[in-house]
């Protein structure tokens, strides 16, 4: 089918959105512990070439499928009205407000109300495997790690940073493969050359942007955890949270909530953390939980909210 004008606006809303809202994710330690060490240029050439190498790869494997097959159950809608434009725009406005939204029920939801269900069930499930894991592994061995460099800031040796680009390149690579879908939902489910060589390169653009912006304003979920500016923490986040995105690509090609398991890890880790180190206040840490569990949370009602009131809205076209 013809791609039209509100199928461009929506995909080109939802990449940025999308990216600058989840880039937290991906690429918030990254940018957090590269940010006085390596130029952005160098940053963007490394990210947007991991970008295409995954997404060109995806396409020719997938025959013209650009979203990994993640959009099996979501259904291309037979026509595209301004509505369709509301998910994406909300994202953007609740990103500016710092909230770490889960953009996969807030897009997708849209497109296909009735998979809200499993979209949850799956979503709470990364969350607790992430939280529970994230815990374990931070409270038994990596806090080791940690009171060495709450010791000695920034005294990381140089192969930490050859290990904090090797395991964001993996995560990056994660994340977008199950990510992916809450973009190319707008778009046909194949593509030719054409058009993908054009969606690669408008996504890379946007990823420019936001390096540009060091991640923009909802990177202070994680400029708020415990050492995430450092090379070493930064790179078993990423390590980490890449095989816990590996783990369920490997369970099930249906989408989830990235969001929802990197601020369940978080959340572990942060606890172990205090539990081992004493290094904070238990009131500063609860806050922090807390808060961006509550931010989740407001996402997600404003999610599912909207994307059950526009349904109506459809047939007003």
């Amino acid at each position: 089918m013809a791609i039209n004008v509100l199928q461009v606006s929506g995909f080109l809303l939802a990449g940025y959105s999308v990216m600058s809202n989840d880039c937290l994710q991906t690429l918030g330690a990254y940018f957090s512990s590269n940010k006085e060490r390596t130029p952005k240029f160098i940053q963007a050439i490394f990210v947007c070439s991991v970008l295409s190498i995954v997404l060109l790869w995806g396409w020719s494997i997938g025959n013209g499928d650009p979203a990994w097959g993640r959009l099996e159950k979501f259904a291309l809608p037979s026509v595209f009205t301004w509505v369709y434009l509301i998910p994406p725009i909300t994202v953007m406005l609740l990103t500016r407000w710092g909230a770490p939204v889960s953009t996969t029920f807030l897009v997708l939801t849209a497109f296909q109300p009735n998979n809200v269900g499993a979209l949850l069930s799956k979503s709470l499930s990364g969350y607790l495997l992430a939280c529970v894991l994230g815990g374990l592994l931070y409270g038994a061995v990596i806090w080791l790690l940690e009171r060495r460099v709450l010791r000695q800031p920034g005294a990381a040796k140089p192969i930490w940073f050859v290990l904090q680009w090797l395991s964001t390149g993996w995560l990056w690579s994660q994340w977008l493969i199950q990510d992916l879908a809450n973009i190319y939902v707008y778009l046909p489910r194949q593509l030719n050359a054409v058009e993908m060589v054009a969606t690669v390169s408008a996504l890379c653009a946007g990823i420019c942007i936001l390096i540009k912006l060091s991640g923009g304003p909802i990177q202070h979920v994680v400029r708020s955890k415990t050492n995430t500016e450092d090379l070493r923490s930064a790179a078993i986040i990423d390590l980490l949270y890449g095989f816990i995105l590996f783990y369920f690509a490997q369970v099930s090609k249906f989408p989830m909530s990235t969001t929802w398991v990197f601020l369940g890890l978080l959340s572990g880790r942060e606890v172990a953390l205090y539990l081992r180190l004493r290094h904070r206040q238990g009131v500063e840490v609860r806050a922090t939980v807390v808060n961006d569990a509550f931010k989740a949370g407001v996402g997600l009602v404003v999610s599912i909210a909207i994307a059950l009131l526009i349904q109506p809205l459809k047939s007003l076209g």
